[in-house]
């Protein structure tokens, strides 16, 4: 190859890489966007309904959409032109993304909507549609799942706690710890301080539904009986769900 056609060449992968048009098909188009509003929509809903998390998930979700029908574009876009690959990784480079992400089920759904956006985006709709059905399928049995668990249970372990506060004047703190014993799962000390003539512990506990009435029961008739006792129940998932 003489300096000629070598020039040529390389003229000519330059033309490639910095001049070639991007042709997009816009029947594929519109139809990769209306497959991931529809799409984003159900993931939206079946976050809503089947996430663990804490923080608002009806607002977090709204982004869901929006999300899925942008990374199709992107993806429409650059993936005729290896420039436009490029030049995307250097507006990336740029732009920080400063929303928190506080718990990993939330990163997971943003990469669950990215990767259907990308699957649409590069008109793989079969391989959009069916693993969609199938991670939701997998979620809506984990739920069931953790639902039933909880069934018969207030809470998971370890979420429930009773505080007990004894003043000195009272004796009989273990009689009190033995009938609250009988009323529950289980009974795990946690903490226990002692302080100003007030001893005070923290017990993990679970209980069933059904018991528990008598157990706030048990507690009331307790602590109505002696001002020397104090007893507070917590929970970190809601003992009344």
């Amino acid at each position: 190859m003489n300096k000629t056609d070598f020039l040529n060449n390389l003229n000519s992968l330059e033309q490639y890489l910095f001049n070639y048009s991007v042709e997009i098909n816009y029947s594929n188009f519109v139809l990769a966007i209306i497959l991931s509003t529809i799409l984003g929509f159900v993931i939206k809903q079946t976050y809503i309904k089947c996430s663990n998390s804490l923080n608002d998930k009806e607002h977090f979700a709204d982004i869901f959409i929006p999300l899925a029908v942008v990374t199709t574009l992107v993806i429409t876009v650059i993936k005729f032109s290896l420039a436009l690959s490029l030049g995307l990784v250097g507006a990336l480079s740029i732009v920080r993304f400063r929303a928190a992400i506080k718990e990993p089920e939330e990163l997971v759904y943003l990469f669950f909507i990215i990767g259907i956006g990308l699957a649409n985006g590069a008109n793989q709709y079969f391989i959009a549609i069916i693993a969609t059905i199938i991670t939701i399928s997998i979620l809506y049995v984990r739920k069931i799942s953790s639902d039933k668990k909880k069934k018969s249970n207030i809470t998971d372990s370890s979420t429930n706690i009773i505080q007990m506060q004894f003043n000195k004047n009272f004796k009989g703190s273990q009689d009190i710890i033995d009938e609250i014993k009988k009323l529950v799962k289980y009974l795990k000390l946690k903490s226990m301080s002692s302080e100003g003539g007030t001893t005070q512990y923290n017990f993990w506990f679970d209980i069933e539904k059904k018991k528990l009435g008598s157990l706030i029961k048990k507690i009331e008739k307790i602590t109505a009986e002696s001002e020397n006792i104090s007893i507070q129940l917590y929970s970190r998932s809601g003992i009344y769900e």
